[in-house]
């Protein structure tokens, strides 16, 4: 009884799910459009659907056969028959204005203008911030340590200093006591009797030897960059800073409004390059005029405007002046932070010195950690030099450069970013290149549509 009873459950089950499933179907058939209504064929886009739907709704036929009427009204015209005119005109205005097969390529130009001038206003803006930061390091840092009674000096001298004896004495007493123990305790480790008195006498001396560190780092960092720029000038006779600034320039040439003109009455783009760079053929397609104060060029041509940019174009340069807009600013800002990072390391070097005398590991080893820290933000200046140098020896080899000048603006914030480990900053180039790449193919489909 209990197996006929489940078995007429599992019927029950099984005809209700038919049921729902049968339903489901009759409705989305009903959703559908009918076979033999305009635009019901699945071959049909939804634009040519619409614009069909839109000749019914508004009577586009009727309207066009009503003013062919009015045309052929004998006799004289009289006002009733103006109004009529008039009223039936602005009707079919407004029809013909709103027709998908017109509104279509009104969106797209809108959608490319707005693609346009959002690329224009982010070259702008990397350009702008590149050629800040190359001015930034063109001039020396200001060796602030140098300058005896300053107010860096004094607050180091008078705050400071005297923080770190106070934090010397009980690091010496507990290095002390701990070396004491270890006379009698193998456990607590093998160290010398008088370690504490050691430690402590060193760090005495390295509290305000920690100054001497922060005024060699700047003189080094200085020393970097007045040699590099000294024999860039020594062997091309050019300022090297200048021709940088000039190939960020040139990679970042938009168009303004006052260049365009303003109309579609204008000629087919020419996308060919006009140099044999290895680059050329690519940037041949992007660019929109060619400015280069240093060599004099400046040159905007009318087949170049940006109404007869295709969309594929004007999609990869908003990637690419983005992409370098951010890099850019993100260089500027460490150009501000190498200065401030020096005047932190500054106030805090004594009251590291002090610390290496703790017992505490993670303590001793701050004085280390600090003095990598000081060398490292030194030799900021010999990553950013170097990779002015190679912005101004690559200037004027392409059409724009704007390939090369990506890459080394990436070269300027990624060298900071790794330091020392130019294994991880080939990896995080290759990185960034794939997220460009993917980033330029999304732009390129999504602006062709």
């Amino acid at each position: 009884m209990s197996n006929l009873s489940q078995s007429e459950t599992m019927k029950n089950i099984s005809l209700f799910l038919l049921v729902i499933a049968f339903a489901t179907i009759t409705a989305a058939k009903a959703s559908l459009p009918p076979a033999n209504k305009p635009g019901g064929t699945d071959l049909q886009t939804n634009a040519i659907k619409l614009q069909k739907y839109q000749g019914t709704d508004v009577k586009r036929d009727s309207l066009e056969a009503q003013a062919e009427a009015l045309t052929k009204v004998p006799g004289e015209a009289v006002s009733r028959q103006i109004l009529d005119t008039r009223f039936n005109e602005m009707e079919r205005t407004a029809a013909k204005m709103n027709q998908p097969n017109n509104a279509a390529p009104a969106s797209k130009a809108q959608g490319q203008a707005q693609s346009t001038q959002a690329g224009n206003s982010a070259a702008d803006i990397a350009r702008d911030q590149a050629v800040a930061a190359i001015d930034y390091c063109s001039r020396f840092l200001k060796n602030f340590t140098t300058e005896k009674g300053n107010r860096w000096n004094r607050f180091r001298d008078n705050v400071f200093v005297p923080m770190a004896l106070l934090l010397l004495l009980p690091g010496a007493v507990m290095a002390q006591v701990r070396a004491i123990i270890a006379q009698s305790n193998p456990v607590v480790g093998m160290v010398s009797p008088i370690e504490g008195i050691q430690r402590s006498i060193i760090a005495v001396f390295l509290i305000p030897g920690s100054y001497l560190i922060v005024n060699y780092a700047v003189d080094l960092a200085n020393s970097i960059s007045f040699t590099i720029s000294t024999e860039y000038k020594n062997l091309f006779g050019s300022d090297m800073y200048e021709d940088a600034m000039c190939a960020e320039i040139r990679a970042f040439g938009v168009r303004y409004l006052s260049e365009n003109e303003g109309s579609l009455k204008v000629p087919e783009a020419d996308l060919s390059p006009i140099h044999n760079g290895m680059f050329s053929p690519a940037e041949g397609k992007l660019w929109g005029k060619l400015q280069d104060p240093c060599a004099g060029l400046y040159l905007v041509p009318a087949n170049r405007d940006d109404a007869s940019m295709p969309s594929s174009c004007i999609a990869a340069r908003a990637v690419l002046f983005s992409s370098n807009a951010g890099m850019a600013t993100a260089w500027a800002l460490l150009c501000a932070f190498q200065m401030a990072f020096f005047y932190y390391l500054f106030f805090v070097g004594p009251i590291m010195a002090a610390l290496w005398v703790y017992p505490v590991k993670f303590m001793r080893d701050a004085f280390g950690n600090w003095c990598e820290g000081v060398l490292t933000l030194c030799f900021w200046n010999l990553f950013w030099t170097s990779t002015i140098c190679l912005l101004a020896c690559f200037k004027g080899t392409d059409d724009t450069g704007l390939f090369m000048v990506t890459a080394l603006n990436f070269l300027a914030t990624g060298s900071v970013k790794h330091a020392f480990d130019f294994a991880g900053l080939v990896k995080a180039a290759g990185q960034k290149a794939a997220d460009l790449g993917e980033k330029m193919g999304k732009a390129a489909a999504s602006g062709g549509k």
